[in-house]
């Protein structure tokens, strides 16, 4: 129980600084400076949150928040390697993340099967939230293949079709990260699986038409 604690203490340590951090990276001006020195700690803060979740797993937490914070993690790292391959390279890291991108989709559709079939759903829900996973896995494995296209092609997006997809993943992983940490803290409801999609979508599509008309990302190279 003291390791469960510890853990689970870090895991919401780790998830309050990713979720200012983000908060930060949203609202200064967006460039290689300080948005930049900002992400780099929201990426370390989400690569703790996926320790902790590891180590909660192990210690007998829901397996279904492990796939959330993995899934979280490689939206994240995604969108961190669209921010800083400003060449638009094609090399193995983009291979290692749509590899994981799609495991990660379909151990979410399996779990998602299990659920179905079995009618033992985690935090206490019904069979009906086989909906959930299934939908995170179809996300995982679209967004897993929308980045092969790209790196079939040879070339992954430079400009402003790179800062576009940066906004995209790394909204998507808050988006996923905000869920897990509430339903972490305050429990399972609808509130927590479906406001921080309700907030976060708006958000998103803002800062994606600011890129399109350089209204956010000023500093593009």
């Amino acid at each position: 129980m003291e390791y469960h604690s510890l853990a689970l203490a870090l895991h919401i340590l780790c998830g309050t600084v990713a979720i200012i951090a983000m908060a930060l990276a949203y609202l200064v001006k967006k460039g290689p400076n300080l948005h930049a020195k900002i992400g780099r700690i929201y990426c370390y803060a989400m690569l703790g949150v996926c320790v902790s979740a590891i180590a909660l797993f192990l210690l007998g937490s829901s397996t279904f928040l492990l796939l959330i914070a993995l899934f979280s993690l490689y939206l994240v790292l995604v969108g961190w390697r669209f921010a800083m391959n400003r060449k638009g390279a094609v090399t193995r890291v983009d291979s290692a993340l749509v590899m994981a991108g799609i495991a990660g989709g379909v151990s979410l559709l399996v779990m998602s099967a299990f659920i179905a079939v079995s009618e033992s759903a985690p935090l206490g829900q019904t069979r009906a939230f086989a909906a959930v996973p299934m939908t995170f896995g179809i996300i995982s494995i679209l967004l897993a293949y929308q980045q092969h296209s790209m790196k079939k092609a040879g070339q992954n997006p430079r400009g402003k079709d790179r800062i576009n997809l940066h906004v995209t993943y790394m909204g998507g992983g808050t988006i996923s990260t905000v869920t897990a940490f509430t339903i972490t803290v305050l429990g399972s409801s609808v509130f927590t699986w479906l406001g921080a999609t309700l907030v976060g979508t708006p958000l998103l599509i803002w800062n994606q038409a600011g890129v399109r008309r350089g209204r956010i990302a000023t500093d593009i190279r």
